[in-house]
């Protein structure tokens, strides 16, 4: 909006116009006076309007620069009533000067403006309190509009330093567990160890690339989940099965980084933790609407469900979800006697990035 910022030069042109049409209007009344010729009346209106606008000028700036909101009413009143009185004797006391001038002190002309003063002079107080009042009110607009800014300002490093704390819980929850299937499997599988450690380089490698992205693909994000199930198998072998079932031209659409990793990892701690048997993994994703829903579900066994997490990955995704989208219902858990199941709804947009695809 151009009045955003409310420079000098901005306003201006604005400025300009209406002392213009003013003047003209002015000088319409003072030519259809019977006495006064048009080369008097045009002088005046110049004159007059010409003066009055250049100290509404520097009104503006007085304006601008007083710290007008510490003052009281009382001092603000009085403030006024003396810089008006100045500006009136500057205005009136040029312009008569001027007039007199041009006039060549004509006594019919003088006499005509001695007449007037008083009605000259409550027009120019009444100008002067139309002025300072639309001058309070685009400063007041300014401050506004500024503190506005400061506010959002600070709401998006608020927002953005909790979506990065929320982030950085992630990597070492994930860490913590992959690094102690490491350490035990350098004494009973070294091979099978170093085959984790090569695809825990590439999980982090695509972690550490998007740490500071907005968002990510649904098939990248599906590769890292992969990644990560392969280093699951690692510990857990034949017992870990995994089902996907992708649906056409979902692959490119947006999705926050490290997204679905972290429900994989619940189920993986919901489903083979807590069954004696073999584990299934499903993952599904479909558009339906203008959303995009991913389906994560695993059976488990409740009579063995034990185990219980610190529900640090659920809880971060649900928050992340929120934050970054501000929809409150995008995650959704659902869970009966075999099935544990966790339903993500992704817009195609990301409310806090600014991103909208």
């Amino acid at each position: 909006m151009i009045f955003s910022r409310l420079n000098f030069r901005n306003l201006l042109p604005f400025y300009a116009v209406a002392w213009i049409l003013f003047a003209a209007i002015n000088f319409i009344v003072i030519n259809s006076q019977n006495g006064v010729v048009f080369r008097v009346a045009l002088a005046e209106s110049i004159i007059f309007n010409l003066i009055l606008a250049l100290l509404g000028i520097g009104l503006w700036f007085l304006v601008k620069y007083s710290d007008f909101e510490k003052l009281t009413a009382k001092e603000l009143m009085l403030r006024h009533i003396s810089l008006s009185a100045i500006t009136l004797f500057i205005w009136f006391g040029s312009s008569y000067y001027l007039m007199g001038l041009i006039s060549g002190h004509n006594a019919a002309y003088m006499d005509r403006l001695n007449q007037t003063i008083y009605i000259r002079i409550f027009a120019g107080l009444l100008t002067y309190i139309i002025m300072v009042t639309v001058f309070y009110l685009l400063i007041n607009y300014r401050n506004l509009s500024e503190r506005k800014l400061r506010e959002e300002s600070l709401q998006n490093l608020l927002h953005e330093s909790e979506l990065n704390s929320l982030r950085a819980q992630i990597k070492p929850h994930f860490l913590f567990n992959a690094l102690n299937s490491i350490s035990s499997l350098t004494v009973t599988n070294p091979s099978k160890a170093q085959e984790m450690v090569i695809n825990l380089s590439e999980f982090m490698r695509y972690s550490l690339s998007f740490s500071d992205e907005g968002f990510s693909t649904l098939n990248k994000e599906l590769n890292h989940v992969r990644l990560y199930l392969e280093i699951e198998k690692v510990r857990f072998g034949e017992r870990l099965k995994v089902e996907e079932r992708i649906g056409e031209g979902v692959g490119e659409w947006p999705v926050p980084p490290m997204i679905l990793q972290p429900l994989v990892e619940n189920s993986v701690k919901h489903g083979i933790y807590n069954t004696p048997g073999n584990s299934m993994i499903k993952l599904e994703a479909n558009l339906n609407g203008n959303r995009l829903q991913v389906s994560i579900s695993n059976n488990y066994d409740k009579q063995n469900a034990s185990k219980k997490g610190t529900g640090t990955g659920l809880s971060n995704v649900i928050k992340r979800c929120f934050m970054i989208y501000g929809i409150s219902d995008l995650v959704v858990v659902n869970k009966n006697e075999q099935i544990f199941e966790v339903k993500l709804s992704i817009p195609p947009y990301g409310k806090a990035q600014g991103i909208n695809n």
